[in-house]
């Protein structure tokens, strides 16, 4: 094969990498914003909100379709360089992502609140593993679905993949489930407050602890209670799981140890060693920005600096996900089985009901803060 020098290898990047780009530009500056101005059930933003039917998740099925339709199961040549980038996206996006988290915000909500949540959010995750190893799957799928039923989805699914060295179809997998699951959860909880007699502030809590999407409990608190004022649903609900979403450095650290250990004793390896050799390095990076945002060195809360960074990490992600979309195969899909949906649905039940039962054994109907 002929030996490109650098100009030829950046020159081979550009047809994907500018598809890439177009594609999320289109979603994220035209599309986007025209779904947010219809209206659903008399409610505008009803798709964007409520279903939660946003760029990154436009970008991730924009990809799919590409890969699955439009190329008939294998990127072309002309594009594959381009396409061949997601990971070095993803990989930044990560890193940039840290800049979301300071360990300051966990202690605005209280002790019991972040008692319950880490019980909940690590419960979780052990009880993915522990099923994963029953019904014998993958430890990067069982990675990834313990991060996305743990925490917050999506988030956290895209965040810990790398480190578990996930595929796009697990990752795939394991954002359907716990966005299907959610789906369901918003219908079926309203009521259920409703029947029990639960406050807003009771519901917030359950909601914040049970559901496993951040949009999807925003839309569930509004379907409760519509209004959106400090003592609501929506305001409670966004406080509890603004703690889990904090949650997601200590849960891909937690996670990516796990994996690489079981990595390293089936290379007859020490843990030390092979985190040596071969730990993914950008998830320092990702605590590195945590730190300097908890001692403020990239800006307050609203600053220039962090709404530049917030922007670019956006698009980054953005071209990242139809990048990663763009390698999920509908075979690979079909092959993975039934195995993560029956451990999404059996974690996202169990999560839902026991955190019910501690929220009306522990937890009052008034707020104290």
């Amino acid at each position: 094969m002929e030996e490109r020098g650098f100009l030829g290898k950046l020159a081979a990047i550009v047809p994907g990498l500018a598809m890439m780009v177009l594609t999320l530009y289109l979603l994220k500056q035209v599309v986007e914003p025209w779904l947010a101005g219809v209206a659903v059930f008399g409610q505008k933003g009803y798709i964007t909100k409520s279903i939660g039917l946003n760029y990154v998740l436009m970008s991730i099925l924009v990809g799919m379709a590409y890969r699955n339709l439009l190329f008939r199961g294998r990127i072309p040549d002309w594009a594959a360089e381009g396409f061949r980038t997601t990971r070095l996206f993803i990989k930044t996006g990560v890193i940039m992502l840290g800049s979301l988290y300071t360990i300051q915000s966990l202690a605005k909500v209280g002790g019991l609140a972040i008692a319950l949540i880490v019980a909940f959010v690590f419960g979780t995750i052990f009880f993915v593993m522990w099923m994963g190893k029953k019904l014998g799957m993958d430890r990067s799928m069982v990675g990834v679905m313990g991060a996305a039923c743990g925490v917050c989805g999506v988030s956290a699914a895209i965040a810990t993949s790398p480190g578990v060295k996930a595929k796009p179809a697990e990752v795939a997998l394991a954002i359907a489930t716990i966005l299907g699951f959610g789906i369901m959860s918003m219908f079926i909880t309203p009521p259920i407050g409703r029947a029990l007699g639960l406050s807003d502030y009771q519901f917030g809590a359950w909601v914040g602890t049970g559901i496993l999407n951040s949009g999807q409990v925003l839309a569930t608190c509004l379907s409760f209670n519509p209004a959106i004022a400090p003592g609501t649903a929506v305001a409670y609900g966004e406080i509890w799981n603004v703690v889990r979403v904090i949650s997601i450095p200590f849960v891909v650290f937690f996670i990516t140890l796990w994996y690489w250990r079981g990595e390293a004793k089936e290379e007859h390896m020490s843990l030390w060693g092979i985190l040596k050799s071969k730990f993914p390095i950008f998830v320092l990076g990702f605590f590195g920005m945590t730190a300097l945002s908890s001692f403020d060195m990239l800006g307050k809360e609203g600053s220039e600096t962090l709404h530049m960074l917030r922007d670019w990490m956006a698009w980054i992600f953005g071209i990242g996900m139809v990048g990663l979309g763009a390698y999920i195969d509908f075979g690979e899909i079909k092959k993975a089985g039934g195995a993560p949906l029956k451990i999404g649905v059996a974690a996202g039940t169990l999560k839902l009901v026991l955190s019910l039962v501690i929220i009306l054994l522990f937890i009052g109907k008034e707020a104290s803060f």
